[in-house]
């Protein structure tokens, strides 16, 4: 069973089925941090706030929705729960050159 976050608000969706195991060797570290932080989404103070995207962007970010997301917003939110981003950025960048993004 995923874990899930223990606070108020809706619970983090699962990751999509189409995410790639590059996409997923930087995603999942990123979400098991975020599950650990005790911080929410939304709201103020709030992980939204801290990374300077929408709770629902933040969300679709966290679960491999949609475009695949720009370094910049990747290296807010590993600041925002603590992750070293050097070897976040060495996962996303070769996760990104699989998905067809052109290097930032």
């Amino acid at each position: 069973m995923p874990r899930q976050p223990v606070r108020p608000g809706r619970k983090l969706g699962p990751i999509a089925p189409g995410v790639t195991s590059s996409h997923r060797a930087w995603l999942e570290p990123v979400r098991e941090k975020y599950l650990d932080s005790g911080v929410t989404l939304g709201g103020v103070g709030g992980l939204g706030d801290r990374v300077h995207l929408a709770t629902s962007k933040l969300s679709e970010l966290l679960r491999g929705v949609g475009l695949y997301p720009r370094w910049e917003s990747i290296h807010r939110l590993a600041e925002a729960v603590e992750l070293p981003s050097w070897p976040l950025h060495r996962l996303w960048r070769q996760a990104a050159l699989d998905a067809g993004k052109a290097p930032e």
